[in-house]
């Protein structure tokens, strides 16, 4: 088993991710993730908050792409992964201490509210002329990790298709109950049809 610290932050996004390319070719995205610890005063028994800890986090190629697309200023976050520190003096002399935390995994925190999550799937190429023998393949004039590449343009497409369907759903279920409250001439008519006495068959 590997050694090394672990951590778990819930918090929110405190600066918006910039993502650059290292020298190698890989993507690393830098978020600010600050946290705010809450707790009861004994006196008076009111939660009050703490004084707010920021951290920097790094996440590395495929999931530097994902946070940079999905992540925003204000957006309540999970992120779980490997931290360490180091040590340097600021402008005055002072030492201060920096803690960065290489994300393994980050996601939106569901208790402050709902996201919208889109599945990608890598590319197909067909095998042999054959639909049936299909494999995943990664899009090889995409660099790694690229085949996989959140389009922003979409996501904001994907939102607002999914706001438009909501209203029509909403719509419809209204319409639905409007005319089980109101009857229209349509089913009053129905409703004048005398019924078929059973003899007449």
């Amino acid at each position: 088993m590997s050694q090394g610290g672990y951590v778990t932050l819930v918090g929110f996004v405190a600066q918006d991710p910039t993502i650059r390319t290292t020298a190698t070719g890989k993507h690393v995205t830098k978020v600010r993730v600050g946290t705010t610890p809450r707790y009861r005063e004994g006196a008076t028994g009111q939660w009050r908050d703490a004084e707010t800890s920021y951290y920097t986090v790094s996440c590395w190629s495929r999931l530097a792409d994902h946070v940079r697309a999905s992540l925003h200023k204000g957006d309540p976050v999970i992120v779980k992964g490997r931290f360490r520190t180091s040590s340097f003096e600021d402008k005055e002399g002072r030492l201060r201490t920096s803690i960065e935390i290489t994300a393994d995994t980050v996601g939106h925190d569901l208790t402050r509210g709902p996201a919208n999550y889109i599945r990608l799937r890598p590319a197909r190429v067909n095998t042999e002329d054959d639909p049936a023998n299909d494999e995943l393949t990664p899009d090889p004039d995409l660099p790694e990790g690229q085949d996989e590449m959140i389009d922003e343009d979409a996501i904001e497409q994907f939102g607002r298709d999914l706001d438009d369907a909501d209203l029509a759903a909403r719509a419809f279920t209204e319409g639905e109950r409007d005319e089980r409250d109101d009857p229209g001439e349509g089913d009053a008519a129905l409703t004048a049809v005398p019924p078929v006495p059973a003899d007449s068959f």
